[in-house]
């Protein structure tokens, strides 16, 4: 299973994730259909293609941040191994003394736990000047 992690954007009805380098925004997918809508393939990266985009062609754009609670704690979903174990992430250290985990980076700890014992939420934070309702700075699409 792949993590649905990061940032993301809709052009055109379709969500695709969203990359940028020096101030350029491209639109990246697996989904070598999307070549008819001006993707290419991604060098070095076989199976990928891209598309630039300006951020006026955007619908929206936002970062996706997976959660669970877990034991009435929440936890950020880091990945997942690849013997099928979530791997949680919490800076709450009082949740230390209550669950098994271990320190994982500066005041950070972590635990892998069979991925079928969550169930998986999501943030979704606004990015690029969109405000969740895939209008910019509240002025409309552009």
């Amino acid at each position: 299973m792949k993590l649905k992690k990061g940032r993301f954007a809709k052009w055109g009805g379709r969500e695709y994730e969203l990359a940028s380098y020096q101030r350029v925004y491209y639109l990246a997918t697996e989904d070598s259909d999307a070549q008819k809508d001006g993707f290419k393939p991604q060098s070095g990266k076989h199976g990928r293609f891209i598309r630039e985009v300006s951020l006026k062609e955007l619908d929206d754009a936002y970062e996706i941040i997976p959660y669970t609670v877990y034991g009435s704690h929440r936890f950020l979903l880091e990945g997942i191994t690849d013997d099928g174990k979530a791997v949680l992430v919490t800076n709450d250290p009082f949740v230390q003394d209550k669950l098994p985990l271990k320190p994982y980076g500066l005041h950070e700890f972590i635990m892998e736990i069979p991925f079928e014992q969550i169930k998986i939420d999501e943030d979704r934070i606004p990015i690029l000047g969109f405000n969740g309702t895939g209008s910019r700075n509240g002025r409309g699409k552009y």
